[in-house]
């Protein structure tokens, strides 16, 4: 199955030295890409469908609260079926749920999204609303706790799926305040009932925008990791790269400069949409 990335016209004309950077990473991981045709913002992951296999996707109601809320925000709203019009395929299913695509992990037969799904869908009853999302993403669907710190309440800034029962999770441990480590243990002991865990971590003074690397793309030949530093050499940045190296012997890492969108809350995942072709 053919795979081409696509990221949006804004990213190139809002963030030069992002687009320049995440250009050469494409190069180096030989990854085929293209604009997208109609977008309004940047993040691409968050608005285009859901893939949940075989070419197949899953639409959905984009109307995030974080933008919906202030009047002055709704201009950044993409309509989904105005920017997949160019695409050719049909949707599998399009959920009458609000929903956006950061809030979707897929790990095997099973979906990880957060609980802020209830607030954002307060008219379904809660059972019906997963059983909603099962039935269109057919998958299992796991919940895991909103990190308040995250506004869009987004699962791919907490997880990531590595593979053969392997899931990675941010280096939580290392960002959140004080001893107990609350929400740090509620993640844990969800995703220990289905998973072989590997917590990140970094052998660094950690900077509080660590988060971000988590925030990677793989793609057949490698991993785009978000970097920092524009010269990708402060300490926070070598110690991600040592780690993701590790972590996928087999792969190239490329560490692209994102912290101009670091800076808005997203990173490399989430400027990034994926289109599967037969």
């Amino acid at each position: 199955m053919k795979e081409t990335i696509f990221i949006s016209e804004w990213l190139k004309k809002g963030y030069p030295l992002v687009y320049k950077s995440l250009c050469h990473a494409f190069d180096e991981c030989k990854v085929s890409f293209q604009m997208m045709p109609y977008s309004n913002d940047i993040w691409c992951r968050d608005f285009m469908p859901i893939h949940i296999g075989n070419g197949k996707y899953v639409g959905y109601n984009y109307r995030p609260d974080y933008l919906w809320d202030i009047p002055s925000q709704r201009q950044y709203i993409t309509n989904q079926f105005a920017a997949c019009e160019d695409f050719g395929f049909e949707m599998a299913e399009i959920m009458d749920i609000i929903f956006d695509g950061g809030n979707y992990v897929r790990c095997g037969e099973k979906v990880l999204v957060t609980d802020k799904i209830f607030m954002e869908n307060p008219q379904w009853r809660p059972l019906r609303l997963i059983e909603r999302m099962e039935e269109a993403f057919q998958a299992e669907v796991i919940l895991l706790p909103w990190d308040m710190e995250d506004e869009c309440g987004h699962a791919d800034g907490t997880v990531a799926w590595l593979g053969s029962n392997r899931i990675l999770m941010n280096n939580y441990r290392q960002l959140e305040k004080g001893k107990d480590k609350p929400f740090t243990k509620r993640v844990m002991k969800i995703l220990e009932a289905h998973f072989d865990i590997t917590e990140l971590s970094y052998d660094c003074k950690i900077h509080p925008d660590s988060w971000c690397y988590l925030n990677y793309l793989e793609t057949d030949n490698g991993i785009i990791l978000p970097a920092l530093s524009e010269t990708m050499d402060c300490d926070n940045d070598l110690a991600a790269l040592e780690c993701f190296k590790a972590l996928f012997p087999k792969k190239e890492v490329v560490q692209v400069f994102a912290a101009p969108l670091i800076k808005k809350g997203g990173a490399i995942h989430c400027i990034t949409w994926n289109l599967f072709q037969q």
